[in-house]
């Protein structure tokens, strides 16, 4: 196969060095939004041109920047981030898809930032956090900002927030780990059985191949019971369904029309590890899968960027699925030519 593949990392991140002083004005500490151990990881996401540098060195063409963590402080922030994110699009045409961001609650405000970000400011999806204190994602105070994102055709771009919701220790790392793949799988069930069925076009990128999709989906499938659907009451409802039950009720077919409607990206799931690619290969298609590194977390250096790039080039599948993975599918996800 040829070397020179069209290459778009889809899980990248970017904080504008404005967002710092909005913070500061709206009496937020920027302090709390970042780990002191991770500091010099963090000055890495304020700085675009080491962005687009390692992207040069380890033969990225596009890469999609978001910074949903920031969402979370409200809709003063995003308008920040937002217009931020126009300018650098202007200023790097063809280099970057550029998300719009807004803070997961209802009111006309935030449907008004979602037809700016897209009409006015240019900017190509909408980055929607996994975690809300106030809404399930299958909530009826969400549905005009899907209403709204699927009426503009651009897709929706789903990342984690940091936090330690579920484990205050701070120990071993589980936050990052166990907890944050816990928020991603249960946000995509949510969307997918609550959502995708009455909003079909919806279009869905979510990470970290779903919080780990390929360890999951088997169960998640075998305990797949759509409301109203006529499953057997003895032994059979709410219970685990084996394949052939599956099958015979008419749940495989119906999980899986929902489940490959769904696109996911590589990045946060061990930063760059064959071993969890080649899981996703088993049980995600190729054609729904997009290479993303997670920058600069996970993947910080150019040198590791095209390390991975290179595996993948090496996998043991053909080579139209392996441009596919590498920058084909996120191609016709956004639209690009």
């Amino acid at each position: 196969m040829s070397d020179k593949l069209f290459v778009i990392d889809a899980h990248a991140h970017f904080l504008p060095k404005a967002t710092i002083p909005k913070a500061i004005e709206m009496k937020i500490d920027p302090s709390k939004m970042s780990v002191a151990p991770i500091y010099l990881t963090l000055k890495k996401m304020e700085n675009l041109e080491l962005i687009l540098q390692n992207m040069q060195e380890a033969g990225v063409d596009m890469t999609l920047l978001m910074q949903t963590v920031w969402t979370s402080l409200g809709l003063e922030i995003c308008k920040v981030i937002n217009d931020e994110y126009s300018k650098v699009k202007k200023a790097y045409p063809g280099k970057f898809i550029m998300c719009g961001h807004i803070p997961l609650k209802s009111g006309q405000e935030v449907i008004n930032e979602i037809d700016r970000c897209l009409t006015q400011l240019g900017l190509d999806a909408i980055t929607l956090a996994t975690y809300s204190p106030e809404f399930t994602f299958d909530a009826k105070e969400l549905r005009p900002i899907y209403n709204k994102i699927n009426s503009l055709g651009v897709p929706i771009v789903f990342h984690p927030l940091m936090a330690n919701r579920w484990d205050a220790t701070g120990k071993y790392e589980i936050r990052s780990t166990v907890m944050r793949e816990y928020e991603i799988s249960k946000c995509l069930i949510e969307v997918m059985c609550g959502v995708l069925p009455s909003l079909p076009e919806l279009k869905l990128l979510f990470p970290h191949y779903g919080g780990g999709m390929p360890g999951l989906k088997a169960r998640i499938k075998a305990f797949y019971e759509p409301e109203g659907w006529p499953v057997p009451e003895a032994e059979v409802k709410y219970n685990g369904k084996s394949p052939r039950e599956l099958e015979e009720l008419g749940l495989a077919k119906s999980f899986d029309e929902l489940f490959n409607k769904v696109y996911f990206d590589m990045a946060g799931a061990g930063a760059g590890s064959m071993e969890m690619l080649n899981a996703g290969l088993a049980t995600l298609r190729t054609d729904r899968t997009c290479f993303g590194t997670d920058y600069p977390f996970d993947l910080r250096t150019s040198k590791d960027l095209k390390y991975f790039i290179d595996n993948i080039k090496k996998l043991n599948v053909s080579d139209s699925e392996k441009a596919l993975m590498l920058g084909g599918n996120t191609k016709r996800l956004f639209g690009i030519k």
